[in-house]
């Protein structure tokens, strides 16, 4: 009886969390291949430099990848 009662809270989490992701994605406003994307050194480096952060994918090295 308890294993079930541990089975059912999990799948009721996963099934929370994939709502929650695919709502997440498609309310995703940033329509550019890095998306929300922080970790990318190349990125960093460009906002870093430029006055004026720009939106074209074509100046984030993430587009290759």
């Amino acid at each position: 009886m308890t294993q079930n009662i541990i089975v059912l809270i999990i799948i009721v989490f996963a099934i929370i969390y994939s709502v929650y992701a695919v709502l997440k994605n498609i309310r995703k406003k940033d329509t550019s291949p890095c998306g929300d994307c922080n970790g990318c050194d190349v990125k960093k480096e460009i906002l870093k430099n430029s006055k004026t952060p720009s939106k074209n994918p074509s100046t984030c090295g993430c587009a290759t990848k």
